[in-house]
């Protein structure tokens, strides 16, 4: 049976989108130097809610960024998400905002490079784009500034500063930790509502609470932020969407008596 990718929250309509899968080594994620192959999705989400059409996270973009080459290997087999819009019903200039939950480059590449969505305005944490200034030359954080500061200089990037209603039934919450700046969105409202983790928990394996990603850049924040949201998914029977999970992607979750989160998928 295929994985429900849809949500009705009232009046709003969620879609799960695709652009493609990647693959990966185990200490990319997690540190170290293990060689064990990790297998991931992109998995944009679409918002329709009243006139407004909001992307959440815009996959890898064209192709894969220079400073990941060698590293990650990206299988799009027709699954980009430019032809993931298209079989919605939607074209590049239909959408209206772009939320980028922080600037790793799984998550901003149609948004930027180039930018993909001619008539949407961008939001990105100023927080983010202040923590990539200070990271690394090599890490591929960076690559996003010089698309952000145009973007800000040419009217089409807004810089948020916290928490913020993006439109009707779309709010950011700042939730640091994977990244200065991340942050993740509640769609909905009350009992029609959904929460969209991104990098905070993107996949089923990341519901453990005691998981610590190699790439966090503050871990205890990360653990602290996670165990707080899926708390809350839990409390308002919200479902769960991950991002970069490669089955079983839009899931309602659960604490256990071991302290983990359990995910029941949705049934399509």
């Amino acid at each position: 049976m295929a994985a429900k990718n849809t949500l009705d929250l009232g009046s709003i309509k969620v879609r799960v989108l695709e652009d493609g899968t990647f693959t990966t080594d185990a200490g990319n994620l997690f540190g170290g130097s293990g060689s064990a192959k990790i297998k991931g999705a992109m998995r944009p989400v679409l918002v329709e809610t009243g006139d407004d059409r909001v992307l959440l996270d815009a996959g890898f973009g064209p192709e894969l960024p220079e400073s990941l080459e060698g590293r990650y290997e990206l299988d799009r087999n027709d699954n980009s998400l430019a032809q993931s819009l298209e079989a919605a019903g939607y074209a590049p200039e239909d959408i209206t905002h772009v939320v980028l939950s922080h600037l790793d480059a799984d998550h901003v590449g149609w948004a930027l490079n180039p930018p993909s969505f001619p008539n949407a305005t961008v939001y990105v944490q100023k927080d983010a784009l202040e923590e990539a200034r200070e990271l690394p030359e090599d890490n591929a954080r960076r690559e996003a500034i010089p698309a952000i500061e145009r973007g800000v200089e040419e009217g089409w990037c807004e810089l948020l500063e916290g928490d913020a209603e993006i439109t009707a039934g779309v709010s950011v919450k700042v939730r640091a930790g994977h990244a200065a700046g991340h942050q993740i969105v509640w769609v909905g409202s009350g009992e029609d509502s959904a929460l969209y983790t991104a990098d905070l928990a993107p996949a089923r394996i990341w519901l453990d609470p005691e998981l610590i990603s190699g790439v966090d850049t503050d871990p205890e924040a990360a653990q602290k932020n996670r165990i707080e949201v899926l708390e809350e998914a839990e409390s308002r029977g919200a479902p769960v969407i991950l991002y970069h999970e490669p089955s079983d992607f839009l899931v309602n979750v659960r604490r256990a008596e071991d302290g983990k989160f359990k995910a029941d998928p949705i049934a399509g």
